[in-house]
């Protein structure tokens, strides 16, 4: 193979992996081919999918609620970098919370890693969620909530393709698990 065929194989190998167009650094009249972008995944992988394995009310100081979410992603691919992992809760409706984890995962080669975030949630905004409603809505009904968990994350392959994904997750919440986390009042003190 000649030193002039192997340079224009090196030349397309590197727009490929940068997403860089060489142009007519391939010689005269010749170009490379142009690459993927930096937004998509090389050829032959298929983005990891995420699913909601659990969202559990930790603990409930009144207008703040502390969730624990769970979440499995899937990776049919090689093992790839995951970071910069975002969230949005939404309750009835109502946008009650964002947040991140910044710290960077590992997913591995053809399979799932559980990732545990924590999810604030500001219960004032959302409309049935009142402290009213809350104090006297009967336990026994079986009120339910309707949340959605926005996540959004990155995820890396090698040093140069970066892809941002997204999911949407959904579920309900029952009253009852909210207030059996409720924490006690303090109405004021005594004694002071």
């Amino acid at each position: 193979m000649s030193v002039e065929v192997r340079r224009r194989r090196f030349l397309t190998w590197v727009g490929l992996l940068g997403g860089l167009t060489v142009g007519r650094l391939a010689g005269e009249g010749q170009s490379a081919v142009a690459g993927q972008s930096a937004g998509r995944l090389p050829k032959g992988f298929r983005e990891p999918t995420l699913t909601l394995r659990a969202l559990q009310v930790e603990h409930v100081d009144y207008p703040i609620a502390d969730f624990r979410a769970t979440v499995t992603v899937h990776n049919p691919n090689r093992e790839l970098k995951l970071s910069n992992l975002t969230y949005r809760l939404t309750i009835n409706d109502v946008e009650c919370g964002r947040g991140r984890r910044p710290d960077a995962l590992t997913l591995p080669k053809n399979g799932a890693l559980d990732v545990t975030f924590p999810v604030a949630g500001d219960l004032s905004k959302v409309f049935q969620l009142g402290l009213y409603t809350l104090l006297t809505t009967d336990l026994d009904v079986g009120v339910r909530f309707r949340y959605v968990i926005d996540v959004a994350f990155e995820v890396s392959l090698l040093w140069l393709f970066t892809r941002r994904l997204q999911a949407r997750l959904t579920g309900e919440i029952p009253l009852r698990e909210l207030m059996v986390n409720l924490a006690p009042f303090e109405l004021g003190r005594q004694g002071d």
